[in-house]
């Protein structure tokens, strides 16, 4: 069974939205780690987790052989106005030092998703050195808190970080920050590809319509596979970014991840937290009627993955 590690502090998070509040277990690595699972990944965490906070609340499909516990869990109320939201830091948590990656073994494929600056440059290095495949998402860089602990995105030159990774992925919302200001999406990917990563991809979460991809110096816009409702958004991007890397391993063909990544991020969308999460079979399914309805031609460029077992 291949492995994969999930990076990225937990957080105890405040959910408001339009279908009522919530509290949960949440952070990038908790969505990432369910999706590998599910994909049939052997899937660990490498967080930081209070100790005064419960095991039991960590989904049982996730290892815990990473899992630090110093400090305290940190915490984030979110509250959602259609697919855009507001960030509040209510408390932070500890940071991910690179002795915590070396005791650890070695990895198929990992996901480094930091969700307040907790995983700095020497760490994700550590990182680096223990996976064949690695995915970054900077949402965690470009995070600033003001006076009265509200999030603002911040620009960050991440140059050092993004050349580490064979796959970085980021959201409409965040790209001018992480692309030196540019907004013009085929600029901003072309501008993060020329950093050093393989393939920039740019998911749907924030309100996109599409999937942006950019890779062996093309670019791509991919449609959106949508949900059927939409119950919570939280944690879209962090399941699309996971399930591209898991399909990406897999196959090796970057378009059919990225359009597998939109259909199991529409699930996300229908429910609480992870719970929505699908079999690669579900999204499979549901990918397939999409491109029967919506764009017959892609459907036919993608038959060997569709149509056939891995």
């Amino acid at each position: 069974m291949p492995r994969f590690l999930a990076a990225g502090n937990l957080s105890r998070d405040v959910i408001k939205t339009s279908a009522g509040e919530s509290i949960r277990l949440a952070g990038s690595s908790i969505y990432a780690g369910v999706v590998a699972a599910k994909l049939g990944f052997e899937a660990v965490l490498l967080a930081c987790y209070g100790q005064e906070s419960d095991l039991a609340e960590i989904p049982k499909e996730l290892s815990l052989e990473g899992l630090v516990r110093r400090d305290k869990t940190a915490s984030f109320e979110l509250i959602y106005h259609g697919e855009d939201r507001e960030l509040r830091l209510l408390s932070d948590s500890g940071l991910i030092y690179p002795s915590d990656v070396e005791k650890l073994g070695y990895y198929d494929v990992c996901l480094s998703s930091p969700i307040y600056n907790e995983i700095p440059l020497e760490t994700l290095k550590e990182i680096r050195k223990r996976c064949f495949l690695l995915g970054l998402d900077p949402q965690g860089y470009i995070r600033k808190i003001d006076e009265y602990g509200k999030v603002r995105f911040s620009e960050f030159n991440g140059s050092d970080y993004f050349c580490l990774a064979d796959v970085l992925s980021t959201s409409r919302p965040e790209l001018p920050y992480i692309a030196r200001g540019e907004r013009n999406e085929e600029k901003a990917l072309r501008l993060l590809w020329d950093m050093g990563p393989d393939i920039v991809l740019m998911t749907r979460e924030g309100g996109s319509n599409h999937f942006s991809i950019f890779f062996d110096g093309k670019f791509f816009s991919l449609p959106a596979v949508p949900p059927s409702k939409i119950v919570d958004p939280g944690g879209a991007g962090d399941s699309s970014t996971a399930a591209f890397l898991a399909e990406y391993y897999m196959t090796g063909n970057p378009l059919w991840s990225a359009l597998f990544a939109s259909s199991v991020s529409s699930f996300i969308y229908e429910g609480f937290g992870a719970e929505r999460v699908p079999s690669r079979e579900e999204a499979i399914r549901r990918l397939d009627e999409f491109l029967l309805r919506n764009a017959p031609e892609l459907r036919e460029m993608m038959r060997e993955f569709l149509w056939s077992p891995r």
